[in-house]
């Protein structure tokens, strides 16, 4: 077994990469005029990324804002994407044999047959640019 976690996940989540995301599939299920719409009140939304912090108020540049109630969302689409292109891959393959993320922490039982801890971390860090997994590896048969 072993433990992922992204690191900096909201403030890497690639705004734009994300939108094109959701427009796609929003056109699987939808009309143009209606994604449209729909892609424009997200972007709207999404430039009005504010925060405060002792009592100022910031806005981020990056990313989204991890107090905003958008923001896990946006997260997800963009990670579910991630998943499907390239995690699909290793758990066809059979190198993985378990995957499961809740926002962004993972856990992944592999095949050690097949594949080190080693290898895995190379290969998810490879996944996206912006994306940097942190590892905890298994000791003494138990993970955090």
């Amino acid at each position: 077994m072993i433990t992922f976690n992204i690191r900096d996940l909201y403030v890497n989540i690639p705004i734009e990469e994300t939108l094109q995301i959701t427009q796609v599939q929003f056109l699987k299920h939808s009309n143009e005029r209606i994604t449209q719409q729909t892609i424009m009140l997200i972007q709207t939304i999404l430039n009005q990324n504010y925060f405060s912090f002792q009592n100022k108020i910031y806005r981020q540049e990056k990313g989204v804002s991890m107090g905003s109630p958008i923001s896990n969302t946006i997260a997800e689409i963009f990670l579910q994407n991630v998943e499907q292109l390239y995690l699909k891959q290793l758990l066809d393959a059979n190198t993985i044999i378990f995957y499961t993320r809740y926002v962004d922490d993972i856990l992944i039982i592999h095949n050690t047959t097949h594949v080190t801890p080693e290898i895995i971390n190379d290969q998810i860090n490879k996944i996206h640019p912006n994306l940097h997994f942190t590892p905890t590896h298994e000791q003494n048969n138990t993970i955090n």
